[in-house]
């Protein structure tokens, strides 16, 4: 269907798929979420560029290759009646075909991992720039939350108590960008990002 050539050659992408189907499938327990940061961690995935990347860019081309990886296996497990891949914010889940929970759309999440022109058009400088003309066209007509805690928004942005100010920024830029209603991501967790985001950033 998209005709963009993939970053990595097919017999590697293959490869990472045989290993990331078998990372979910012996992954113990198995109906616990699985953790993106586990699966991105044990594929060892390594990108060859000519240009240098910046940290969040080259974060953000790893999360790419990997949700396109788990979009190819969801559809895979479903055809084969291995069971369905419930792919979230930064973790999966896999379940049994029937019984699976009653759960959202994701066609519009998947098309844009499946594609590859996304994950070539991103770049630190647009990535800046949609979050932030996202958040302004929205924060004029909702209702912000009176408060979040500190420990709520570590908690949103996965951050540890001893976090710095790069810590936060890179976390927000990752949270953000897979929540983003325009990739498949839910409008009000990307408000809730974007909110812990803005009360940790007060700390500094």
């Amino acid at each position: 269907m998209y005709m963009t050539n993939a970053p990595l050659p097919p017999a590697i992408l293959k490869l990472l798929q045989g290993q990331l189907e078998s990372l979910i499938l012996s992954y113990t327990p198995s109906d616990d979420v699985i953790e993106e940061q586990y699966l991105l961690s044990r594929l060892g995935l390594k990108l060859q560029t000519e240009n240098t990347l910046s940290d969040d860019l080259a974060r953000f081309q790893k999360h790419f290759i990997l949700y396109h990886l788990l979009f190819c296996l969801k559809a895979l497990f479903v055809e084969n009646k291995t069971g369905c891949l419930v792919i979230g914010m930064a973790k999966v889940q896999l379940f049994p075909i029937d019984a699976l929970p009653q759960i959202a759309d994701d066609t519009s999440k998947a098309e844009y991992y499946l594609n590859w022109q996304n994950f070539y058009q991103m770049s630190d400088v647009v990535l800046d720039e949609y979050l932030n003309a996202f958040w302004q066209q929205m924060s004029g007509r909702l209702k912000q939350e009176s408060h979040i805690s500190e420990a709520k928004a570590r908690a949103i942005l996965a951050l540890s108590d001893d976090f710095t100010l790069l810590d936060l920024k890179r976390a927000y830029r990752t949270k953000a960008l897979i929540t983003h209603p325009d990739r498949g991501g839910e409008e009000a967790q990307f408000i809730l990002v974007r909110q812990a985001y803005q009360a940790l950033l007060a700390l500094f």
